[in-house]
């Protein structure tokens, strides 16, 4: 089904059509029930009518199976299409923030670039089976506030300085609180990409260019560096152009944390890889805390960055992804 990519009010956007379900699982039955009754049919003419009443009971045992799967079936294989991802406006304590639609599809995650600090090799191919949101920008110091307690704080300024912990537990506790003020359902949660999104995000998803940075081969167009800022703290959020999906600063500005394990890539195939931190974190898209002219690797889309602790030039983004 070819999704739409619109913004919509939040208060509507991920209701459930639960009965939807229930009506395609109906629709589906009588196709099943046709199928028993015919085999039946040519049970009784076949045996006779002393068999008719046994024919019927396993009939309609039968029918009641095949109803049962069609509505496991149906619920399973529409779930994703019940509970639509769509690009969507956020209002949490007054701080409006927008998450991305990247529909799923099959990319090449990774280079085979040699000349780098940290592992970005083999390149590889990946399929990501769901769609998926992810933030139009990175987490704003104001949203952070918002949800862990905190008071006022820039809405242009990225989060920075927060540990890999401190970023996986907000997206818990802002999942909570978008359920309590009923803004998603327990079909969804926000959570840290994993590196596979972030990538694919990053690259601009289907509608990808191919570029070397995150929506262009031109590093100015499209990043935050020091030279281009003179500064090596990351500054205000989209300062630059964006990516092909609309989403800003996945080059430069400020370093993201994503949901890895600092390690090397498999050459194998691979869907929906998820892997898990284990003391040493990854982090992508570059700062300007680096000298692009150095180190121009940690900028590109594949760039990346093994941490174990935090320092100023650290935020994150954040994804909404089906709950599993």
């Amino acid at each position: 089904m070819k999704k739409k990519i619109w913004a919509m009010t939040i208060a509507v956007c991920f209701a459930l059509g639960v009965a939807g379900c229930a009506n395609r699982a109906e629709s589906n039955g009588p196709a099943s029930e046709t199928a028993v009754e015919s085999t039946s049919v040519k049970s009784e003419e076949a045996t006779g009518p002393a068999k008719a009443s046994e024919s019927a009971a396993v009939k309609s045992e039968a029918s009641a199976q095949n109803k049962e799967t069609a509505d496991t079936e149906v619920t399973s294989e529409n779930r994703k299409e019940e509970a639509d991802m769509q690009t969507t406006d956020f209002d949490i304590g007054g701080v409006k923030f927008r998450m991305v639609l990247v529909e799923h599809g099959s990319f090449t995650m990774g280079s085979d670039n040699m000349n780098v600090a940290f592992s970005e090799s083999p390149a590889h191919p990946v399929t990501l089976t769901e769609d998926y949101l992810i933030g139009e920008t990175e987490v704003t110091e104001a949203l952070w506030n918002a949800v862990t307690g905190g008071k006022g704080g820039s809405s242009d300024l990225p989060k920075t300085s927060v540990t890999w912990r401190q970023a996986s537990d907000f997206t818990d506790q802002l999942t909570q609180a978008a359920r309590e003020q009923g803004l998603i359902d327990s079909s969804v949660r926000f959570a840290l990409p994993t590196e596979a999104q972030w990538e694919f995000a990053a690259k601009g998803g289907n509608l990808s260019k191919g570029y070397l940075y995150s929506g262009s081969n031109n590093i100015d167009d499209v990043a935050v560096t020091r030279e281009n800022s003179g500064s090596d703290s990351p500054i205000q959020v989209k300062t630059k152009q964006p990516n092909e999906l609309g989403i800003y600063d996945m080059s430069g500005n400020a370093y993201e944390w994503v949901e890895a394990a600092a390690e090397d890539y498999s050459a194998d195939a691979q869907t929906d890889p998820v892997s898990h931190p284990d003391g040493i974190y990854v982090k992508r898209g570059g700062s300007n805390y680096h000298s692009f002219s150095s180190e121009p690797y940690l900028f590109t889309t594949t760039g990346r960055y093994f941490y174990s602790s935090t320092d100023w030039t650290i935020g994150f983004r954040l994804a909404l992804i089906y709950e599993q």
